[in-house]
């Protein structure tokens, strides 16, 4: 995971994915679904050498 990749999840438009998982590779989602552990992976296998950034994404827009 790089600093880069969780900076895109925050300023990316993700609502398509809402209630599900991401995983995230330079600074694009490789893999999503429903299972957290299926998703690392599904990442883990496209991407042998990487470390995915593991989201979910909300299914509605929050204030913290």
């Amino acid at each position: 995971m790089t600093y880069a990749d969780y900076e895109w999840f925050l300023k990316e438009n993700l609502t398509k994915y809402a209630g599900k998982w991401v995983a995230i590779v330079d600074e694009r989602v490789i893999v999503s679904g429903k299972d957290a552990a299926l998703v690392v992976k599904e990442a883990k296998a496209k991407y042998p050498t990487k470390r995915p950034f593991l989201a979910k994404v909300r299914n509605k827009l929050s204030i913290l």
